[in-house]
């Protein structure tokens, strides 16, 4: 029920709890306001620091955040729904939105994490949600979250930053979001893709030919360097066997999981486990 999620919420950390995944349902745009955040992208590690702004779409993410004495963050949470009342509302009021509906920039593009410096104005309107924070009576009033969100979504619109604009304005194809909600909600299910076909009301071919336009690769291969990726985040961080990974990424024979597994990394499950506790 979308009304009784949160809109936006604060999290204090006073220690480092190492890398977790991260499952977000919606569209989320939040700012570092202390320590460091770390974003693991396949073998690539992406750093946000204190003051910087980022936009996360919804899917399976991997964060670490890291602090010498606080970690602190504040994220507003954007649905479809909730970004085209938002849009109804600054178009009713003849505000002009302009953007560049062509942009493609190395940034952004094809990309489900957007980190930048945000402008001085972006800045200054976290600030002030930080002191709004400091209010409990904030924390429990959705009607002062909302708007809040609808400011955010304003500042966004009518700044320069056009990265910005495009990953938030993507929340307006809503046929597309609800389908790539299907996707990432089957990601470790064991399921076929013409089940996912008949559960997303497509014939296999049209299946393939959104899923193509909307991840850029083929059901088979994406879906297995995604559950390839997680399963090496849950050797190295826990202590799960290697079965019982393999079958939480939905690898149910496990000595064809092991294959892939080496194929992909250039190592086994146990041996890239054996060599992190060496080095810890």
């Amino acid at each position: 029920n979308e009304q009784m999620q949160p809109i936006a919420v604060k999290l204090v950390e006073s220690e480092n709890l190492g890398i977790k995944p991260l499952n977000l349902t919606r569209l989320s745009i939040g700012m570092v306001i202390h320590g460091q955040k770390r974003v693991y992208i396949n073998d690539e590690c992406k750093v946000i620091n204190s003051g910087e702004l980022f936009i996360f779409s919804p899917g399976y993410h991997y964060v670490e955040n890291v602090c010498d004495t606080v970690f602190e963050q504040i994220v507003f949470y954007l649905s479809p729904q909730v970004m085209k009342r938002i849009m109804i509302n600054i178009t009713a009021s003849n505000s002009i939105v302009d953007y560049n509906p062509h942009h493609r920039c190395n940034n952004c593009y094809r990309r489900e994490f957007l980190a930048v410096s945000p402008s001085d104005i972006l800045f200054d309107f976290f600030k002030s949600v930080n002191q709004y924070f400091k209010r409990n009576d904030f924390r429990e009033n959705a009607v002062t979250q909302n708007i809040k969100l609808a400011e955010l979504v304003f500042l966004i619109l009518s700044g320069s930053n056009e990265c910005i604009k495009t990953k938030v304005l993507e929340l307006l194809d809503e046929p597309n979001t609800v389908f790539a909600r299907q996707i990432y909600d089957n990601i470790f299910n064991d399921i076929s893709i013409e089940t996912l076909a008949k559960q997303t009301n497509r014939s296999l071919t049209a299946f393939k030919k959104e899923f193509r336009k909307q991840f850029h690769d083929s059901p088979h291969r994406w879906f297995m360097n995604r559950r390839l990726n997680h399963a090496k985040m849950l050797v190295e961080i826990t202590n799960m066997t290697i079965s019982e990974v393999g079958i939480s990424c939905a690898f149910t024979n496990i000595s064809h999981f092991i294959k892939l597994f080496k194929q992909r990394f250039h190592t086994t499950p146990a041996v890239l486990r054996k060599n992190i506790q060496n080095h810890s």
